[in-house]
């Protein structure tokens, strides 16, 4: 089964998260491949992010990878003032998901909204046809704290898969 993670990171923690679930999955035999979004242009002033992200905007990404020929896709996003990243948001704007399994992770600081963030992110891939089929949230900070647990929600979902 062809996999690939897709991920936005801005402080690393994300991406930590994201590399787990690759390991997860390589110790299972999947073939998997692991995207990390660029911005394009390198605005990482998390302030300046955040109210992006609360005025809705999206914000550019170098590419957008080819998801043809991928039976499961994993989307990563930090949770930013209640919502998923501009460039999360701008990705998910110009992919096509008809049809594909997607698993959902979200980082977040306080956890303040991190709910509404997730609904938002549910209704933005399956508004592309995508049929979300599992999703968490971790505590940015305490990623390696909840490995057993993002790995039995894998399980789960693979169960089901």
């Amino acid at each position: 089964m062809r996999t690939i993670i897709i991920y936005f990171s801005l402080t690393g923690k994300t991406k930590k998260l994201a590399v787990n679930i690759y390991r997860i999955l390589k110790e299972k035999k999947f073939d998997v491949s692991l995207f990390e979004m660029e911005e394009k242009k390198k605005e990482s002033n998390f302030f300046k992010n955040c109210i992006r992200a609360i005025s809705g905007k999206s914000g550019e990404i170098e590419k957008i990878p080819n998801l043809e020929n991928y039976d499961l896709i994993f989307i990563g996003t930090p949770v930013w003032a209640g919502r998923i990243t501009p460039y999360v948001k701008n990705f998910l704007e110009f992919v096509e998901l008809k049809n594909k399994k997607i698993f959902l992770f979200t980082t977040y600081g306080s956890g303040f909204l991190k709910n509404r963030a997730m609904r938002e992110f549910v209704e933005r891939v399956e508004m592309k046809g995508g049929k979300v089929i599992g999703r968490i949230e971790i505590k940015g900070k305490k990623v390696e704290e909840n490995i057993d647990f993002v790995k039995q929600e894998i399980e789960k979902c693979l169960k089901e898969f």
